[in-house]
């Protein structure tokens, strides 16, 4: 046979990983035999596995993504850095629901990850594939076997929590086709003097960094002493992602220099931390 590929799953195999899906799928899963939430339901929250259990269950699906033959295209989605018992509002029911969806395939994403109207287009894009219904044809039906899908309401849920935790994004002004064609750079309404650093080599290259993942943080969702350990965790994902992080290594990158980019989102922090301004 051909070198450096992986042998077909044999039916005893497909047969045996499908099983062991549908036992890790039904173990304290919420799954489609929840009923849809009610916000005074107490019966229905009391169903939700707690926390630190959705914990438990992320080890392991990841197990056995890492043990099937197809799963490491589901283990390169996102790092792991962020546990269910570690969500904004851990122990509610939203964040349970959340968790617990999620995890059945892929690390735990932040609800910071995406802002509101971002996140709402990615549940959407997740639905069918949970239903087994992807991208990947047959081989996602398959994998997805067992696995459990959101209802409508349960999917209301999701998406007001990931809303209420989502990224706060620049609020930037629509440019019309002309100022489009022009490259003018974005304007922030209300804000002169950060419209005015967002046209600076500092301020491209935070456009040209966070543009890359999702859209524009603003500066004020953090007070300046925390904004080094986000960047540094944002490099930490772009790289995972093989996304431009500006080391160099490739003199095709653009420079993106990290202490500039912190030295940009401190000057327009919700503290209103260095005011040095951007070159």
């Amino acid at each position: 046979g051909r070198t450096g590929r992986q042998a077909a799953p044999t039916r005893t195999t497909t047969l045996l990983v499908l099983g062991i899906v549908v036992g890790l799928a039904c173990a304290g899963a919420p799954g489609s035999s929840l009923p849809s939430p009610s916000p005074n339901d107490a019966a229905w929250q009391k169903r939700l596995p707690e926390a630190t259990e959705i914990d438990r269950l992320a080890e392991e699906y990841r197990g056995h993504w890492e043990r099937h033959p197809h799963g490491q295209w589901l283990l390169r989605i996102l790092p792991v850095r962020l546990k269910p018992s570690e969500l904004p509002e851990a122990q509610s029911p939203a964040a349970r629901l959340t968790a617990r969806y999620c995890v059945q395939c892929h690390a735990l994403p932040a609800p910071a990850m995406h802002g509101a109207q971002r996140w709402e287009r990615v549940v959407e894009r997740m639905l069918p594939r949970m239903r087994g219904e992807g991208n990947q044809g047959r081989l996602m039906h398959e994998m997805m076997q067992g696995l459990q899908a959101p209802d409508a309401e349960q999917v209301r849920v999701i998406n007001a929590y990931l809303a209420r935790h989502a990224q706060q994004p620049l609020d930037l002004a629509e440019r019309d086709a002309l100022e489009r064609d022009r490259r003018l750079p974005p304007a922030v309404p209300g804000r002169p003097e950060l419209t005015k650093a967002l046209a600076t080599e500092d301020g491209r290259m935070f456009q040209g960094a966070c543009n890359q993942c999702h859209e524009l943080p603003d500066p004020a969702a953090h007070p300046s002493a925390e904004w080094p350990a986000v960047v540094a965790r944002m490099q930490d994902n772009m790289q995972w992602m093989n996304r431009v992080v500006g080391s160099n290594e490739d003199p095709r990158e653009p420079r993106l220099d990290s202490q500039r980019i912190i030295g940009f989102l401190q000057a327009f922090a919700s503290d209103g931390g260095m005011r040095q301004a951007p070159r």
